[in-house]
């Protein structure tokens, strides 16, 4: 089966024929040589007869400078010439399906060209053409052989083809045997590794026990963890807060201090003050205790003389008090007369006693009222006469 790789091209016969096909088609051999020589690249180029208006199926062709070589019967140094500048050529077919080992079998080349063609290419002896023949088919006739030299590549297609055979049988066998030794190697290896998966299912399900396991211990951690958040968070709003009433504390206990320090001032102001004043009053004591053993002295001294001057300081008050009552049953006998002349008059006169007293009381009250008041005025005369005493005795500044 023909192959075209990237460097083979195709032109065609009518229009652009290479040279070298040309030189081939006509037998020019040394052309054909120096053209290989001159031009490698045309040993790749395939040329065909399709694009003509009559060509069809059946007369259309499309070969290589190889293909053309073997049918014009070509001498062997320039089929080997061809098959060194394009080695790949002696595997590609024609349209027809012929390697250029059917070509040669078929036209009758020499022993040497289809031995060059058959080391070139080992497969084609056993490969076939679009009518199902291989090389040997082609040259197994009776007219071919008797064609000289047709006889020895008989024979030597045969010997080949008996070879081709026998290394395909080996082959086949080798591989047989290579696939059963596979075979039973890949059991070993199956059973091996079987009891690996066997081996490693089993890990797989512990450790997949193991997962779980962990699985749940971590749910256990983590709602752990979350319980111990929402604590934290608890304890950090407590803690929050607490920050908050230390500050205020704080603050609170700042203006405790200042007030502290301010009233520890004014305390320190007063005990001074008052440790003035202490010795002001140890001072004035000093003086009272003095004037008191002064003034025992003076009252011892002058006792005789102070009790005389109130007896008859009493005997006046008493005098005066007598003299009071009289002035007063008199100023209230004027005012009893005063009173009915303003009435027989038609004045309204004020009701004093009333105002003094809201109830009009007995006679023997009032005049008991009268004898407290003249009590309460003689304790009031001795209380003058004792402090006009007292001030008398005290000393001249």
């Amino acid at each position: 089966m023909s192959e075209i790789t990237d460097d083979v091209a195709e032109v065609s016969y009518k229009d652009s024929a290479t040279e070298l096909f040309l030189a081939i088609q006509g037998m020019e051999w040394r052309d054909a040589f120096d053209i290989i020589a001159s031009d490698p690249k045309q040993v790749r180029t395939w040329v065909n007869n399709n694009s003509g208006a009559e060509s069809t199926t059946f007369n259309s062709w499309r070969r290589l400078p190889l293909h053309e070589a073997c049918m014009r019967r070509a001498p062997a140094w320039l089929v080997s010439e061809l098959l060194s500048a394009f080695p790949e050529s002696s595997s590609l077919t024609t349209n027809s399906l012929e390697y250029p080992l059917h070509l040669a079998v078929d036209k009758g080349c020499a022993p040497e060209v289809v031995n060059l063609i058959i080391v070139a290419n080992w497969n084609a002896i056993v490969a076939q053409d679009h009518a199902g023949r291989t090389p040997l088919d082609i040259i197994d006739h009776a007219e071919l052989l008797k064609i000289e030299g047709n006889q020895v590549i008989f024979e030597s297609l045969k010997r080949c083809h008996k070879t081709y055979m026998e290394i395909q049988k080996a082959a086949r066998v080798d591989i047989a045997m290579l696939i059963r030794n596979q075979k039973a190697k890949s059991n070993v290896i199956s059973i091996r590794h079987k009891e690996k998966l066997t081996k490693e299912h089993a890990k797989q399900v512990k450790l997949e026990e193991e997962i779980e396991t962990l699985k749940t211990e971590i749910n256990s951690v983590k709602e752990l963890a979350q319980n111990k958040e929402r604590e934290i968070g608890k304890h950090m709003f407590a803690r929050d807060e607490l920050l908050e009433t230390i500050e205020d504390l704080e603050a609170r206990d700042d203006d405790h201090q200042r007030q502290l320090k301010t009233e520890q001032d004014h305390v320190k102001v007063i005990i001074h003050k008052i440790k003035q004043k202490e010795g002001e009053i140890h001072r004035k004591n000093t003086k009272i205790d003095i004037l008191s053993k002064d003034l025992q002295s003076i009252v011892v001294s002058n006792e005789s003389d102070i009790i005389e001057s109130l007896m008859e300081t009493e005997q006046s008050m008493r005098t005066m008090v007598s003299a009071q009552i009289a002035l007063q049953k008199m100023l209230r006998s004027k005012s009893t007369g005063l009173k009915t002349v303003l009435e027989q008059r038609g004045i309204s006169v004020p009701d004093m006693q009333k105002r003094q007293a809201p109830e009009e009381q007995p006679r023997e009250e009032i005049e008991k009222e009268d004898d407290h008041d003249n009590a309460m005025q003689q304790a009031a005369a001795n209380a003058a006469m004792m402090a006009a005493a007292m001030a008398a005795l005290q000393p001249v500044a």
